[in-house]
């Protein structure tokens, strides 16, 4: 059996996958009841169905212009009783559909996570930074 920092792994995994797919109401399935989403340049969203219609819109924006790939690379996970956190960075990576050169970029990102009455962990809050934005 996994142990619980092993699922914390798996669940990074799960959301850039969910990310990557282009259906990012994907992700909806992994988050919090009680998710809190503090992206750049956005209001805080907060509440699973503000998350992830959040997501979802933002995602669907890009991905309608854009190929875009990102990967999260974890430098440390904690985790205290029944919450984990997750620290790291991403790059991600965009390529205009009508054509042109791609685009990189990369950040910050902090994500704690709670386990649920089920046993199973979500992502309760996610806080994303950008070094600089793309051109």
């Amino acid at each position: 059996m996994p142990s619980d920092t092993d699922r914390i792994k798996q669940l990074l995994r799960d959301i850039e996958a969910a990310e990557n797919s282009g259906r990012p109401e994907r992700l909806g399935d992994l988050f919090a009841e009680d998710a809190v989403l503090m992206a750049p340049d956005f209001p805080v969203q907060e509440g699973r169905e503000n998350c992830t219609s959040f997501i979802t819109q933002v995602l669907t924006d890009l991905f309608e212009h854009f190929d875009r790939r990102i990967v999260y690379t974890s430098a440390e996970v904690r985790m205290i009783g029944n919450h984990a956190f997750d620290r790291g960075r991403y790059t991600f990576n965009v390529i205009p559909k009508a054509g042109g050169e791609a685009t990189q970029g990369t950040g910050s990102y902090l994500f704690l996570y709670s386990k649920n009455h089920a046993g199973d962990w979500k992502l309760a809050r996610g806080i994303v930074n950008q070094d600089s934005p793309p051109e």
